[in-house]
Parts: structure tokens; sequence; C-alpha cells
């Protein structure tokens, strides 16, 4: 059995869709076309800020606390890890410690220095069910 191959825009659509059903936009607001912020309210009052790539450019990645998202790791969703001792190990030029994840998680305070993991998501079905285990949480 082959799966199906979705257009990366098609795709992307989709999933904001997903997101803006269940979520709201972060205080820090959206950023431009690179990326939408999003807080997630549970029905147990919990409060989970994600982060999804909407760029042309990147694969449709969905970005949380890794603590929110370990029960899907054995989902078969792909997933990395991003652990917060990573974040700051490389340098600029004038040796300054550089921010090593994507800039739209910087100003999401539950993102931006947390241990995290980025969900890629390949089919629609997989953003419901990485939506639907968040707000079970």
């Amino acid at each position: 059995m082959t799966l199906k191959t979705y257009d990366r825009d098609d795709l992307k659509r989709a999933c904001l869709a997903a997101l803006d059903a269940v979520a709201v936009e972060h205080p820090a607001g959206h950023q431009g076309k690179l990326a939408a912020r999003y807080v997630l309210h549970t029905p147990r009052g919990a409060a989970i800020e994600i982060m999804f790539e909407k760029g042309p450019k990147t694969l449709a990645n969905l970005w949380m606390n890794r603590e929110a998202g370990e029960g899907m790791i054995n989902a078969g969703i792909r997933y990395r890890l991003s652990p917060a001792v990573d974040t700051y190990v490389t340098a600029d030029d004038e040796g300054r410690p550089r921010y090593g994840r994507h800039s739209a998680l910087k100003p999401m305070r539950q993102l931006a220095n947390a241990d995290l993991i980025c969900f890629t998501i390949e089919r629609p079905g997989e953003i419901k069910q990485l939506l639907e285990h968040l707000q079970a949480h």
C-alpha cells in the first residue's frame, strides 16, 4: 500500500485550518509568512504553546514542548528532538552565542529555551492526531 503524497501548500493550508479551529493566536502574534504561533487551551485548563512553520521553503513542522508531545513519539509521525542544551551551541561572527532554533520560537515563553519536539507533518490526519493528543493533555 502506498501513501498519498500531498502538495506542500495544500498540506500547510490544511494544517493551518486545523490549528485555527482549535487554538488561538499567541500573544506574540504570527511571524509573517514563515510561522504561525498558537496557544491551545485544553479542557483541563492547560495553555500549550505550539508553533507551525508555514513558510514556502520548509516542511510542515509543528513545534511543541517535549513534555506535551512525548506521548506521540511512537505514533508513526516523523519527529526530531531539540534539547534545550543545544539552543546556544553555535556562535556568531563575533563569538557571541547564537539562538539555534527557528526565530519564531524565541518570543514564546514555554518554547524559547525548553526541550522541544518538532513533528514533521506529511498528511493532514497527522496534525489532527497531534492536536487531539494535546487537547487531551
